[in-house]
């Protein structure tokens, strides 16, 4: 399978929750997926793998943490230390984006939603589709 062709997997990184969202570049949609536990920003290394394997990504997106003056965050260091273990895990580049906002976007999108949700776990795989759905504008865009 090709990248054009294959499952693009993107990342909300956070210390107590990590986001999943899975989208094809083809159709340029994003679903949000996952939402698993971290435990001081490690993942629970297993249920990863099991979501890899499952899903088979060709890469992966990252949301690159700012503070909105465009400076790094303090979770910045953390993050990229994050997709630096995934991409040598799964041998599968990662591609940062910036996520400025998405947090807020995707808190929105579930207060204005009528479903029921798990607050906490959920924004986070909400703001994974948020991150997933500008790459895809970004692409779009930038050619």
């Amino acid at each position: 399978m090709t990248e054009e062709q294959g499952f693009i997997m993107a990342f909300d990184f956070g210390l107590k929750n990590i986001g999943i969202a899975i989208g094809q570049r083809v159709t340029q949609t994003s679903n949000t997926c996952f939402c698993i536990r971290a435990s001081n920003g490690q993942p629970s290394w297993s249920e990863l793998d099991r979501i890899i394997k499952e899903w088979q990504p060709v890469f992966f997106i990252l949301g690159d943490p700012l503070n909105m003056d465009g400076t790094d965050s303090e979770i910045k260091k953390r993050s990229k230390a994050f997709g630096r273990k995934i991409e040598k895990r799964y041998n599968k580049s990662v591609e940062l984006i910036d996520e400025r906002l998405s947090t807020k976007e995707a808190i929105d999108r579930l207060i204005n939603s009528d479903r029921s949700f798990l607050f906490s776990q959920n924004k986070h795989s909400v703001s994974a589709q948020i991150i997933l759905e500008d790459w895809f504008k970004n692409k779009r865009l930038n050619g």
